[in-house]
């Protein structure tokens, strides 16, 4: 009785407006049946508090969100929400998966519940109760609760919590399609608009399938089915290259078998198709106009693509939601209800296509440019493809002399005795007496578009068995650089856009001679420098100075601080003599300082995190923005170094392998393993057109990402799953906002984005592809246009110009070495 007394002391003894009894921490849900999410997490950390208002026995229940990280209070637009209380409020306590709460109406269909912390005990939560009954009575009666009999007050509790009782026991209803889909028959399904590469099939009647179904599982997942929907089911015909009817009526479910371990079953009355794990590979697509999900599935054989058009709205958004609230919580381990409603909706929208993006800048190009520039290419595609029948015989006689890795060891053993790069004076001098071999040499492989170096960069000493592994582009004396186990080997781009072997950095060791394979290669310095890393010494970074082709400095950047990567500290400061660049740790942005001793890091451009971020990657814009990727997903945009992010875009669980962003900050691309997500970072409806870097996004108000991805009908042809290569924008130094390409690759296929198709028509699977003989394992535009690729082979290093990557056809995705598969 004296802990209730004190309490009711802080809400009756209080000034109008003050938040006076708390529940100090918690979670708020909203509940909205028949909303696109049924269930959403509105602040993830907020109070629950009792607020006396000013007008006579009437009282608040306010919810009040805690600020986000690099948030400041003008740019709360929704940091609260308050509810007036009275008996209609229906304040009753409820549960929700084990933890403690309260639940309530609101005056309109919502209905709302804060589930506590742990740490609230339930004498405190009872004495919360107990005080909300009382504010009730009191507006109730006009009178002071001191007034009341003794059981006026816990009648009013009873009587709430007798009504949800009702309410639970009514929404225990199986409806006629739960219970058709579990024992059959199912009803007819329902027309609706279809994807118009299977409406012809839909429309034609069934004949028994001339392509091979995969093995029909031994069993299928069995646990807790927590979403379901019917419709129909086709399977994408490798040979006809159209998708067919395989099953009139199918039901689809997602089952969990685990905590954070989701299965997807999909079966008909006849037999199961499907049941596989949730995960990335899967590839899924979502379609709201066509109320479709198409996904890969995967056997010891071949690669499938299913596609399943639900029989209405009403499934699809169910499926939709249960099947990125599974991915979510497979990726991240956690329960999908903790992620705020602006980061669910941030999520739904990045797994379905057609997401309405903000219009791309006006000073691109326009439709009538762009389609002048495609004319273009399919012309010189046409004149490509007689040459490219030649280059065909003629690789094939050089392989039937001799391998490629052999050959490329010959020639790499035959690089000049000096290791330097050489300097523009050097390359001055040398031009005059090379331009008249080397002009027949290029206007003989200039019609030819695609150019390859004469040797990779080279084998590990005397082993044979090192590949190709990093790529460095550069801006100045046409260079690029390829590590190639402790070498580097050195190539020089020609006017006409190929790519020939120079000289070879043939030991890479460190001051005191220990020979090394660098993890991390980036340009440094205007060129005259790498800066390289050694994985086994995250803690340090080694100067190469290329005048000498050796390491000429060793930095030891922190004694207790792994470095995990680096970047220039602006887009393109590697044109620039700037000594300094960006680092990250796990959990730490710094600015690296060279000329420092001891700690190299400035401690006044330096931000740490307490929790473990697991960052990943970074990039910056001209003006020394930053964009930080990390493995949980997330990303940070900060305005500059030594300060917390201003924003933070909800992780989709998979890691962020590599990111990127356009020079002024408009567009970044970060790398997951089987997709790109495109982010516009501009501020809608910002009068000064300032992007997420320079200020927060309204709570409300994030962006809608846009998820590039191959289609999984094209995955079937390439036959193994998706694995991208870190993507890059062109490189655009004389013309600010002109990234307009992206470019990556998955095995051995180099992909790329037109910026403007895809922001133009919201479509992320428009894309145009090339296809070499082995696994790509890095690729760049060439310094300062998007005309021409460098592509880095295990044992080769290419040109290529962009107009030879064409639109996906089965001829162009079938893998040469294993067609057969299909």
């Amino acid at each position: 009785m004296y802990a209730l007394r004190s309490l009711s002391k802080l809400v009756w003894g209080a000034n109008e407006g003050a938040e006076t009894f708390k529940l100090a921490s918690g979670v708020l849900y909203e509940e909205r049946p028949g909303a696109k999410v049924a269930r959403k997490c509105i602040y993830k950390d907020s109070e629950l508090c009792i607020r006396k208002t000013s007008t006579p026995y009437q009282y608040q229940l306010v919810a009040i969100r805690a600020l986000e990280e690099g948030e400041d209070l003008s740019d709360s637009l929704d940091d609260e929400r308050s509810f007036l209380i009275g008996i209609e409020l229906k304040f009753t306590p409820t549960t929700f998966e084990g933890a403690h709460g309260f639940r309530w109406n609101d005056v309109g269909e919502s209905t709302y519940e804060f589930i506590v912390d742990e740490s609230v005990t339930k004498s405190v939560r009872e004495a919360f109760a107990m005080a909300v009954a009382r504010c009730a009575w009191e507006r109730k009666h006009r009178r002071e609760y001191t007034e009341a009999d003794a059981g006026e007050v816990k009648e009013i509790m009873d009587r709430a919590e007798d009504e949800e009782l009702e309410r639970l026991l009514d929404s225990v209803k199986l409806d006629d399609a739960d219970i058709e889909a579990a024992v059959g028959p199912m009803s007819p399904v329902k027309s609706r608009p279809v994807d118009p590469e299977v409406a012809a099939a839909a429309a034609a009647p069934i004949a028994p399938p001339t392509f091979d179904l995969p093995t029909e599982p031994a069993e299928m997942a069995d646990g807790e089915i927590t979403v379901s929907a019917l419709g129909e089911l086709y399977m994408f015909d490798a040979p006809s290259g159209e998708f067919v009817q395989v099953a009139k009526e199918v039901a689809l479910t997602v089952v969990e078998v685990g905590k954070y371990e989701y299965y997807m079953n999909v079966a008909s009355n006849d037999r199961s198709f499907t049941s596989q794990v949730i995960e990335p590979e899967m590839n899924a697509v979502f379609n709201h106009d066509h109320g479709s999900l198409i996904w890969n599935y995967f056997d010891q054989n071949r690669a499938y693509s299913f596609s399943m058009v639900t029989v209405d709205a009403k499934h699809y958004e169910a499926l939709h939601q249960g099947m990125t609230r599974a991915a979510y919580e497979t990726l991240n381990q956690e329960s999908w209800n903790k992620a705020t409603v602006a980061s669910q909706d941030y999520i739904l929208d990045a797994y379905e296509e057609d997401v309405d993006m903000l219009p791309e800048p006006e000073m691109w190009a326009s439709d009538e440019e762009d389609e002048e520039y495609e004319e273009e290419e399919e012309v010189e595609e046409e004149d490509d493809e007689e040459e490219d029948e030649e280059e065909d015989e003629e690789s094939d006689k050089d392989e039937d002399e001799e391998s490629d890795e052999d050959e490329i060891d010959k020639i790499f053993n035959r690089a000049p005795g000096s290791q330097g790069v050489k300097t523009s004076r050097e390359v001055e001098t040398e031009s005059e007496s090379e331009s008249e071999s080397e002009s027949e040499s290029e206007s003989e492989d200039e019609s030819e578009g695609e150019s390859g170096a004469e040797s990779g960069a080279g084998a590990d000493t005397g082993s044979g068995a090192a590949k190709n592994s990093k790529l460095a582009v550069g801006y100045k004396h046409g260079r690029s650089f390829v590590v190639r186990g402790s070498r580097i080997g050195v190539f020089r781009h020609t006017d006409g856009d190929e790519i020939v072997f120079d000289t070879s950095i043939n030991h890479v060791d460190d001051t005191r001679g220990r020979e090394f394979t660098p993890s991390t290669m980036m340009l440094h310095e205007q060129d005259s420098a790498l800066v390289l890393q050694d994985a086994q010494r995250p803690n340090e970074l080694f100067k190469m100075d290329l005048e000498y082709g050796k390491v000429v400095e060793e930095w030891r950047v922190h004694e207790d601080v792994p470095t995990v990567a680096v970047a220039p500290t602006t887009k393109y400061a590697q044109m620039t003599g700037d000594r300094t660049l960006v680092g990250l740790s796990h959990n730490m942005l710094y600015r690296i300082d060279p000329r420092l001793r001891d700690n190299m890091i400035v401690q006044d451009q330096q931000q740490a995190y307490v929790t473990k971020s697991h960052f990943t990657t970074a990039a910056a814009t001209e003006s020394g923005a930053v964009a930080v990727g990390s493995a949980k997903g997330e990303i940070r945009l900060f305005d500059r170094l030594g300060v917390r992010a201003k924003t933070v875009l909800p992780a989709l669980g998979e890691p962020i392998l590599g990111i990127d962003v356009t020079s002024d900050g408009r567009y970044v691309v970060a790398t997951c393993k089987t997709y790109l997500l495109l982010v516009d970072t501009k501020l809608p409806d910002d009068a000064n057109g300032r992007t997420g870097f320079m200020k927060a996004f309204p709570q409300a108000q994030k962006p809608a990402p846009k998820r590039l991805q191959l289609k999984p009908e094209h995955v079937v042809y390439m036959g193994a799953p998706i694995s991208f290569t870190p993507a890059k924008f062109n490189q655009a130094p004389d013309a600010q906002g002109s990234e307009k390409t992206i470019v990556t690759s998955t095995g051995p296929f180099v992909v790329t984005w037109n910026l403007r198709r895809v922001l133009g028509t919201g479509r992320g699977d428009a894309y145009h592809i090339k296809q070499y003989q082995d696994t790509v394992v890095a690729d760049n535009f060439r310094f300062g246009q998007d005309r021409s690729i460098v592509v880095t082979l295990p044992n080769d290093v290419q040109s290529v110009k962009r107009s030879q990557l064409a639109k996906p056809t089965r001829e162009s995705l079938m893998i040469r070495s294993s067609g057969s598969l299909l």
